[in-house]
């Protein structure tokens, strides 16, 4: 009776990890985004791993701009770090009604590290949030099922 308790324990647990692992990964982004040299805030959302999302912010005398983000996990034969993501990111300008695309990329990143996308406009030895164009750092923290983030 013992030997078969056991048995269903164990495939509990190896059924709930399979249940775990299909679920897709949530992450929580953390952006600090400056455009033109000027701050624009620190926005956040949450996005489920291979699901693009975007957000946008502005209003009559703010800049008005976009982001859109999709996080995925790396393929198995380009050998990365376990805890590496891939970010492909794009940031939108809304111009006299339309948007218009200042840049786009996929940078790789760990779990946990920012990622910084620029583009700058000349000679710029050193990158920064006031010598920018678009100036976008984006950190991503894996959220454990249930888990709503901090404020």
């Amino acid at each position: 009776m013992l030997r078969c308790r056991l048995v269903v324990l164990i495939f509990a647990m190896l059924f709930g990890v399979a249940q775990a692992e299909d679920r897709p990964a949530s992450f929580l982004i953390d952006f600090e985004l400056w455009l033109h040299g000027e701050e624009q805030g620190s926005p956040r959302m949450i996005v489920e791993a291979g699901e693009p999302a975007s957000m946008e912010r502005g209003g009559d005398a703010d800049r008005h701009w976009r982001i859109e983000v999709e996080v995925e996990r790396p393929a198995a034969y380009e050998q990365a770090p376990g805890n590496a993501l891939w970010l492909q990111l794009a940031v939108y300008e809304q111009v006299d009604g339309d948007w218009e695309l200042l840049a786009d990329t996929m940078l790789g990143v760990p779990e946990g590290q920012p990622a910084t996308l620029t583009v700058v406009d000349g000679e710029v030895d050193e990158p920064s949030p006031e010598s920018s164009l678009v100036f976008l750092r984006a950190t991503t923290s894996r959220l454990q099922p249930g888990e709503m983030p901090a404020n």
